[in-house]
């Protein structure tokens, strides 16, 4: 109820809100669909991780090795899978700081920058680190001395001994991202408020999952980092949903058509 005792217009509140970006909608509707796609994607990457891993994480890089060459094709599927979901989510990083900045400019962008920066970490570092010991199973299998394959070997302990950490800080860094976002997106009126609560508690989830690597028994927070990213996926796929019928919305389609 305003003070003049009147309730305003939700339609015209709606259009004064966004008067000033109409133009956006297009980057919007292309964000809704690429947030459902990078949801469905996390869902297979999600299964297909639980596949490859089925007996346990490998103990060295030697059983790494022969882990990965055992199951090339699903290996390079996975972790190419996953190079995929973070070029899809671009686009949305940039659609989602647009629309959550009226609400908190600061955390919008802040969410928006740790998650271009985990995009750009995980593509460049920590996916690329798993497609190399895919390769170096494969040549270490190949060769045909004993020095060759110890050479091989040599290399993957590196890349084995470092995985750990590089997954940690793709795992948290974009959670964190995810985490910040959640609160301007409580006070829009384009997110349902137990869709942001929702994001939130399973960023919470997922920042302590994110340690598991560097546990030796992780137990409890082993399995916070095994279901963080099926339900993120879930979460994305909610927030994707609610953002397009957001663009759909009578007053912003007529807004956008002016």
């Amino acid at each position: 109820m305003s003070e003049t005792g009147f309730k305003p217009n939700p339609q015209e509140s709606l259009k004064s809100q966004f008067t000033s970006d109409s133009g956006w909608m297009g980057l919007y509707r292309a964000s809704a669909v690429l947030l459902i796609a990078t949801g469905v994607v996390w869902v297979a990457v999600s299964w297909m991780s639980r596949a490859l891993y089925v007996s346990g994480y490998p103990a060295n890089p030697l059983a790494y090795l022969q882990l990965v060459f055992q199951n090339q094709a699903l290996a390079n599927a996975t972790w190419s899978l996953w190079d995929l979901a973070d070029f899809l989510l671009i686009i949305p990083s940039v659609g989602l700081y647009l629309l959550l900045r009226r609400y908190n400019k600061t955390l919008a962008l802040m969410g928006t920058a740790l998650q271009l920066f985990f995009i750009v970490y995980d593509v460049s570092v920590t996916e690329l680190n798993s497609l190399t010991l895919v390769s170096l199973s494969q040549s270490y299998t190949a060769a045909a001395t004993d020095s060759l394959r110890a050479a091989y070997l040599g290399a993957a302990t590196y890349g084995y001994a470092s995985l750990s950490i590089q997954t940690v800080l793709s795992f948290g860094i974009g959670v964190v991202g995810f985490l910040l976002w959640c609160v301007p997106m409580a006070k829009s009126n384009i997110f349902r408020h137990r869709t942001a609560i929702f994001g939130g508690v399973i960023s919470i989830i997922g920042i302590i999952g994110s340690t598991a690597p560097l546990l030796s028994s992780p137990g409890i927070i082993g399995l916070f980092q095994f279901v963080t990213v099926p339900i993120f996926a879930l979460w994305l796929i909610l927030v994707g949903a609610q953002l397009f019928r957001y663009t759909r919305h009578p007053a912003v389609t007529a807004l956008a058509g002016q």
